[in-house]
């Protein structure tokens, strides 16, 4: 199910929302799933505003070790290699940060494997630890920060999985439907919806064509016609992932450019 528009928007604009077969809501349905899965991988995350529980880096890209930690167990001890700090600029996935709940960092945190990981001692302090590029304010007067990086007075280590951040994310619902006196996130929204709405014309067209009917489709409502189908020939008549000019041009200045060009470390 889509969780940043509802169904119901598509089939108004349809023309369908009161006279919908089965059929037609179960491709209008696929059609919103895959154009919302599609502008989520164009953006590089989730618009809808989300607590994440994240570790990064998310692979070890130190070219040398940078230290060593002492490992010891019941009847043995052994040094552990850690990677070496990068930068004093850490790229998160999603956008805009609204705020950051906690911050840890455990150099042999194994992505929260290891029993004992993370404990109450590796948490920071925001402000002189770490703080995020605020780099704007919402209409609650809260600060947020659009590029999503976390600067730190030292550098972030760069071995895997070291360090846990727990944040919130994301545009509200009213940022996203354009009822934000200063946010405004709806071309996500409508990017979503024109793209669904393309991908149902086109099941329609096919069927139209496929009774012999050879023109473009024009207004007619859609509620006279039903099409039943199987999820693999839906997505044969719905078509790919690609996204027309159009939305791309509309998303562009919600995309997470910096975590795209960090290669998603």
């Amino acid at each position: 199910m889509s969780n940043i528009v509802d169904l119901s928007e598509l089939l108004l604009l349809l023309g369908l929302s009161s006279s919908a077969t089965e059929e037609e809501r179960g491709i209008a349905q696929y059609a919103l799933k895959t154009a919302e899965s599609s502008i989520k991988d164009y953006l590089q995350y989730n618009p809808a505003q989300t607590t994440y529980v994240e570790f990064y880096p998310q692979s070890n890209v130190a070219a040398f070790p940078g230290g060593s930690i002492l490992e010891t167990g019941d009847t043995s001890a052994y040094e552990r290699q850690i990677g070496s700090p990068c930068a004093d600029e850490l790229q998160l996935k999603n956008i805009p940060i609204r705020s950051i709940t906690e911050v840890r960092i455990d150099y042999d945190g194994r992505f929260g494997s290891r029993p004992g990981s993370f404990p109450s001692s590796s948490i920071k302090a925001a402000g002189s630890d770490y703080w995020a590029s605020w780099d704007g304010i919402d209409s609650s007067s809260n600060l947020i920060c659009r590029d999503g990086i976390l600067r730190s007075v030292g550098l972030w280590p760069e071995q895997a999985g070291s360090v846990k951040i727990t944040y919130v994310a994301g545009y509200t619902k009213e940022e996203l439907h354009g009822e934000d006196s200063v946010i405004n996130a709806y071309p996500i929204i409508e990017c979503i919806i024109e793209e669904a709405m393309r991908k149902v014309n086109k099941v329609f067209q096919t069927k139209k064509k496929r009774a012999g009917w050879l023109g473009p489709l024009a207004s007619e409502n859609l509620g006279s016609y039903s099409y039943s189908s199987d999820t693999a020939s839906l997505a044969k008549l719905i078509g790919g992932t690609s996204l027309s000019g159009v939305t791309l041009e509309k998303l562009n200045p919600y995309v997470n450019w910096g975590w795209s060009l960090s290669g998603g470390l």
